[in-house]
């Protein structure tokens, strides 16, 4: 995955009352959630997988158990 850079302003470099920034840098643009690798998002969508087939089982058992009461 590439790296997105965005403009940004070093915080000693910003003048405040005029809005100006004197040395303005190229940085990795930051992200709220961390990337994650294919290894990652697998483990993860088989997690889901087996809470669901689990969630499915037991209410196939109650579905069943019900019958017979």
């Amino acid at each position: 995955m590439s790296t997105v850079y965005v403009l940004a302003c070093v915080h000693e470099d910003m003048n405040v009352q005029a809005g100006t920034c004197a040395q303005e840098q190229w940085i990795p643009q930051p992200s709220v959630v961390p990337e994650l690798t294919i290894e990652d998002a697998q483990q993860i969508g088989m997690a889901i997988a087996l809470l669901l087939a689990v969630a499915f089982s037991l209410r196939k058992i109650r579905q069943f158990l019900e019958t017979y009461n």
